[in-house]
């Protein structure tokens, strides 16, 4: 009985292959069910594209004549309902400041203002951030990082940022920075001037 019933599965799925394979060809001679693709349009110059997705990281750059397109890092911020909630564009800066590199940092309107956006790279390094502005996208506040900052950055898999929010005046509401991928994005990242 089992030898019978796979017998019957066998030229069943052998039929079902051999009448694939005509319709394939058929559509193929055809022109038929095939996907010709659309072409992606190249960026007008002075237009951001995505560059390269590395780990949780996006390559962001902006197309200039040259070809020597300025690139930051950017990640969306997601919490655990699956919406963002937050943005960090981060770049490096000219040498010879104190800060190697920079980044703007967006959470959502209604941010409270008077306590200072926290950053924390690991149980025993955490930095306070002031907000530079609000706008109509949400609160940018805009920091400086330092070598040790981006070698923590590397280190980890995980910086936690931290806010007051008016719906939450007496809460910390923690968002998660995924630092996957980071060191090799952090590397084709380039020096952004003032």
């Amino acid at each position: 009985m089992l030898n019978r019933f796979l017998t019957i599965c066998f030229f069943f799925v052998f039929s079902l292959s051999s009448s694939i394979q005509v319709l394939w060809a058929q559509n193929t001679e055809a022109g038929e069910g095939l996907s010709l693709g659309l072409a992606v349009p190249t960026p007008e110059i002075g237009q951001p594209y995505i560059a390269e997705r590395i780990g949780d990281w996006n390559l962001r750059c902006i197309r200039t004549r040259d070809g020597n397109d300025p690139c930051e890092l950017t990640q969306i911020i997601i919490n655990d309902r699956n919406e963002p909630v937050a943005e960090i564009a981060l770049f490096k800066l000219p040498s010879g400041q104190p800060a190697v590199a920079a980044a703007n940092i967006v959470v959502p309107l209604e941010t409270l203002l008077n306590i200072p956006l926290t950053i924390s790279f690991g149980p025993e390094t955490t930095k306070k951030y002031p907000y530079s502005f609000c706008s109509s996208v949400g609160c940018i506040a805009r920091i400086g990082l330092t070598d040790d900052d981006i070698a923590l950055m590397k280190k980890g898999l995980v910086a936690q940022i931290i806010i007051a929010h008016l719906s939450l005046p007496n809460e910390n509401v923690i968002f998660e920075l995924s630092l996957k991928g980071f060191t090799a994005a952090y590397k084709k990242a380039t020096v952004i001037q003032n």
